[in-house]
Formats: C-alpha cells, structure tokens, sequence
C-alpha cells in the first residue's frame, strides 16, 4: 500500500470509531444511584439483595486498598452490619438516594468508620 492509501484507511478507521463512539453515546450506561441500591437492600428476592450486599462490599474493599484510605474497620466488622448501616442511613436521608451509589457508601464509611 501507498502512504497515502495507509493514511486514508487510518482516517477512515478513525471516523468509523468516532461514529462507533458517538452511537454508543448515546445508550451508555449510568452509575447506580444510592436510591438503586436501598430497593435491591429491601427487595424480597433474596438474589436481589445478596447484590447490593455485594456491591456494598466492593466498594468497601476498594476503600481499604487506597493508599489514602480515610476509614479504619475492625476486623470482626461484618459485611452484613455494614449493609444494615447503608440501608439505615439512606432511610434517615432520602436526599441522599439521587447520588452515585459508591461515594454515598464512601461518605457513610467515612463517617462512621473514621481512622483515630
């Protein structure tokens, strides 16, 4: 292939990958809102909430192995008495539920958890 025609099939790549892009723009998918995760808390279906369970201790994991980690647990903290925390804090705050799922479990970790 001549430069030139290796230059149009990289700028076609490219356009094509804008294209790409811009389309899936459009349905992109958006981060679990804190209200998201109170329902799947109180669902009846036990799969349900084993999955915001879950997502809650993600998160917590992921807090734990930041090296500016601001929250400090005991190790016989349980999953399960963090998500009674989660689920108790965002029935006292509704105006929470609107937020991103992972910084409102963040701010309650940081609240209650502190580092002394």
């Amino acid at each position: 292939m001549k430069h030139l025609d290796v230059f149009k099939v990289g700028l076609l790549s490219a356009a094509l990958a804008l294209a790409t892009s811009s389309a899936h723009a459009q349905k992109s998918v958006r981060f679990l809102t804190a209200g998201e995760l109170h329902a799947s808390l109180l669902s009846a279906d036990e799969t349900t909430r084993f999955s915001g369970r879950n997502y809650i201790m993600g998160v917590v994991d992921t807090l734990m192995l930041t090296k500016s980690a601001t929250i400090c647990m005991q190790e016989k903290t349980e999953i399960n008495q963090i998500a009674e925390l989660v689920k108790l804090q965002l029935q006292q705050r509704p105006e929470l539920m609107r937020y991103n799922a992972a910084g409102v479990v963040r701010e309650i970790m940081v609240a209650n958890f502190p580092c002394v």
